[in-house]
């Protein structure tokens, strides 16, 4: 099983395939309760890291498409002078 310093390790891809890998073991039914509570408290860790993982990114993409329309405005503004 992961551990929750080992989720903070994972990249996106790698987090959202052991939460695939997880669901299909919880789906399958062959789990004890024991077993199925603590392979749903993993899961929600690695769905809350998958998030910010993502969130992290967005920001990323919205603070480069923001600059690249300042230095398009600022392009504008000088082709009118």
């Amino acid at each position: 099983m992961i551990t929750e310093d080992e989720i903070k390790e994972l990249k996106f891809e790698d987090g959202l395939k052991k939460l695939e890998e997880l669901v299909t073991q919880l789906d399958d039914g062959n789990l004890s309760l024991e077993e199925s509570i603590s392979y749903y408290e993993i899961g929600i860790k690695l769905k809350s890291h998958c998030e910010k993982l993502l969130k992290t990114a967005e920001l990323k993409i919205l603070k480069v498409s923001d600059k690249e329309k300042i230095v398009t405005e600022e392009l504008k503004v000088g082709d009118n002078e």
